[in-house]
């Protein structure tokens, strides 16, 4: 099965968010059992409700906190069990109530005002909720005055004056920063229960202290929380280097000269059109290094072919010329010999002449000085120029061009160099009395120049190799009057003005030879 790198990454990523997941509740949830356990409440001990019924207090964990305490007393005012000592002591039967009822609707209210003479009371109100309005209404009512003796009203029946203990259980009250209160239950035998809670009572005071503990204790997760993205991270990273290890193989089996092979099936998928593209990249740096070989071998084959085409007429005008020197030479000769050391030093210098347009058009900086012109009209005044040659070489001239003007985008003095070398072509390579034929039309949006003989032929050695430069046949090359770059020269010319040449093969009879140029017609008049 193909493996997916982004699905191991996503799972990757699952995992590290469950972790995460369960380490927040983990400790949100030790946090809240924290603050809890630091502030109890009636709740609290009431989510022990079985053990309260079996009277089976010891197995609450309530009983071991130092942050409550409570007490239990029976329908007779006994204490059925008591958390402290001083819980037993310190509360009994008889101030269950003045006592709030957890669940009961009567609450006491106390208000302190100071009278007119200056003089503090307490005013001491008994409301009683109703359930359905949800609203309270006064049922009872004491003044106390500042000693808590009662001064008026009969709220705290046969009493006439009550303790700062007392006092404080009517506001909820038990001792500094704790509250009390009261709740009624059955045990599972149907005896009554009643039962005092006194807990910490939340305040600024006794809020910080836990408060401080569980923000130390989310402090002590981070690095529980780096370490898990550590860890995740080195196991994705991990899992990468796996999955492109046998790519990293490959690079370096190619680096060390051996064939790029990677084994699709060992990698992710999502790789796959990476190994494609450097799959790619690889074969085109191998064909650019092979044909940067051949450009090599090429270069270097034309530089032969310069020696050679270059030495030839130098040879016979070295030997010529030392032999008129060396007053060697007949004296009815001397002409036929400085006629050939002209001819040579001629065909030398055209040589070297047409390298250099070569060249210069090789390079990557050149650009045809183009116009637009009726190419019909200018190829027209070229033959006209070259037919008296044409026609003293006792060649026929076959001319077959469209009436209607064609217009180019050309440069004048490369198109009639194109048409010169291969005018000059067929004149040279073939015997009297051939006819060359030149045809120019415009068609499917194309120019189309034909230019083509009924001559002896391309010699069938040269024919896949006819544009390469310093190419001709070997009768030409042994006489030195060929250069083998006017092929070459027409194939850049036109390549410049964004055509294409070939050589048609075989060709439409009665030519023996006929080169097609191509040129798409985009100008305008």
């Amino acid at each position: 099965m193909r493996k997916s790198l982004i699905l191991t990454c996503v799972i990757y990523f699952l995992l590290y968010s469950l972790l995460m997941f369960l380490v927040y509740n983990a400790v949100n949830y030790f946090v809240y059992n924290w603050m809890n356990s630091a502030f109890p409440s009636m709740d609290n001990l009431l989510e022990y409700k079985q053990e309260l019924q079996e009277d089976n207090f010891l197995d609450i964990p309530l009983t071991r906190s130092s942050q409550c305490s409570f007490i239990v007393f029976d329908d007779e005012g006994c204490t059925v069990y008591a958390t402290s000592k001083e819980v037993a002591d310190n509360i009994n039967a008889k101030d269950l109530l003045l006592i709030k009822d957890y669940y009961g609707n009567y609450t006491y209210l106390v208000f302190e005002k100071n009278g007119s003479d200056g003089k503090t009371y307490y005013y001491v109100y008994l409301n009683k909720r109703e359930e359905d309005t949800q609203t309270a209404q006064v049922i009872e009512s004491s003044v106390l005055d500042e000693n808590l003796h009662v001064i008026e009203g009969d709220l705290i029946a046969g009493k006439e004056s009550l303790s700062e203990k007392e006092f404080g259980f009517i506001q909820g009250q038990y001792g500094e920063n704790q509250m009390i209160e009261k709740y009624h239950y059955q045990t599972s035998d149907g005896k009554n229960r009643t039962m005092v809670l006194i807990s910490l009572q939340i305040n600024a005071q006794t809020y910080d202290k836990p408060l401080n503990s569980a923000n130390r204790l989310w402090l002590m997760t981070i690095p529980i929380v780096v370490l898990l993205a550590i860890v995740v991270t080195l196991l994705v990273i991990r899992r990468i280097k796996t999955s492109i290890l046998p790519l990293n193989h490959a690079i370096a089996s190619y680096r060390g000269d051996n064939q790029f092979e990677v084994n699709k099936a060992a990698i992710p998928m999502k790789f796959e059109s990476t190994v494609d593209r450097f799959s790619e990249l690889v074969m085109r740096l191998e064909n650019t290094q092979l044909e940067k070989e051949q450009a090599y071998q090429e270069k270097q084959r034309i530089i032969a072919d310069i020696s050679h085409d270059v030495k030839t007429p130098l040879t016979v005008i070295q030997g010529y010329s030392k032999a008129l020197l060396e007053e060697r030479v007949p004296e009815e000769k001397k002409q036929k010999y400085l006629e050939t050391i002209y001819k040579r030093s001629k065909l030398a210098v055209g040589l070297m002449d047409s390298l250099f347009e070569y060249v210069k058009m090789e390079h990557p900086g050149f650009e045809p000085n183009r116009k637009n012109v009726d190419i019909c009209e200018l190829i027209r005044g070229i033959l006209a120029e070259k037919y008296n040659e044409i026609e003293q070489r006792s060649f026929s001239l076959n001319v077959d061009i469209q009436e209607d003007p064609i217009y180019f985008m050309a440069d004048e003095k490369l198109f009639r160099r194109l048409l010169e070398n291969l005018l000059g072509n067929a004149i040279k390579y073939n015997p009297q009395g051939t006819t060359i034929f030149i045809s120019l039309y415009e068609w499917d949006q194309k120019i189309i120049l034909t230019v083509a003989d009924n001559g002896i032929g391309i010699l069938p050695e040269i024919i896949e190799r006819v544009f390469e430069p310093f190419i001709t046949g070997s009768s030409a090359r042994t006489s030195g009057e060929g250069t083998g770059l006017g092929l070459s020269i027409v194939k850049k010319i036109i390549e410049l003005h964004g055509g294409e040449i070939s050589l048609i093969l075989p060709p439409h009879p009665p030519f023996r030879t006929e080169f097609q140029m191509q040129w798409p017609s985009s100008s305008t008049k």
